[in-house]
């Protein structure tokens, strides 16, 4: 109502001569495509308040915006200090680190790989340099993630194997089949384990002819889900 007032007050005291042709029941006023248009009162009022107040709203509408983002530029300012920029930083994370692993179920006798089921978690991670914040959970040897988002993730892991000291050939039942090292995803709603990253080495002789070790490390950028279950699985556990 302001705004109309307004535009109505400019209007009488900007408004040119009218002609002394207008009829009764016309006005002429300022128009989009010249300086002046005669025509039916009601018509000519209501098309030139309305680009008025259009005119006027984008010009509020723009100052508000200023003021807003002037507002968040001073509030995360502030809070940036408090926080030490960690206010902005609360992402998903966890690293987790191995402990001594169960014996082998059943159904993993044969698997081509097995995943690990142990890692220290809770209270255990106090004495390591693991954590797990902002959601993350463990459940059952697996990660879950809390939120939809692109995560990194890594594993590093050693293996040792033992070999013949005679000839200094691991003592594996078969040397051709790979040393596997990868990490795993599972969602409860598809059903279906599918493999993220993966690393594969050969057997190697050893050059000790007692034990072979291998370092093995596997990351990528992965699109994950709220539910995404994240799994380590290996070849061969006892390594």
């Amino acid at each position: 109502v302001v705004v109309c007032i307004i535009a109505v007050l400019a209007l009488v005291w900007t408004m040119p001569e009218i002609p002394k042709t207008v009829k009764t029941g016309e006005i002429c006023l300022p128009s989009e495509i010249g300086p002046l248009k005669c025509g039916s009162t009601a018509d000519l009022l209501h098309g030139y308040l309305e680009r008025e107040i259009a005119t006027k709203y984008d010009e509020v509408k723009r100052q508000d915006q200023k003021k807003q983002e002037n507002h968040l530029k001073k509030v995360s300012a502030r809070l940036m200090n408090i926080y030490d920029k960690s206010f902005w930083e609360m992402k998903p994370a966890a690293k987790l680190t191995g402990k001594e692993q169960p014996d082998l179920r059943k159904t993993d006798s044969n698997a081509d790989m097995v995943p690990i089921r142990e890692w220290c978690n809770g209270r255990e991670l106090y004495d390591t340099k693991g954590f797990m914040r902002y959601g993350i959970r463990y459940r059952n040897g697996r990660l879950v993630v809390p939120v939809d988002g692109t995560y990194f993730i890594y594993s590093n892991l050693d293996f040792f194997e033992s070999c013949n000291p005679s000839s200094g050939l691991p003592d594996v039942k078969d040397i051709n089949k790979p040393i596997k090292h990868g990490i795993f995803k599972f969602n409860i709603l598809e059903g279906e384990e599918e493999e993220l990253v993966s690393n594969v080495q050969p057997h190697t002789i050893s050059t000790n002819r007692y034990y072979n070790s291998y370092n093995s490390y596997v990351s990528s950028l992965a699109e994950l889900k709220a539910g995404d279950e994240l799994s380590v699985k290996v070849s061969n556990i006892s390594y």
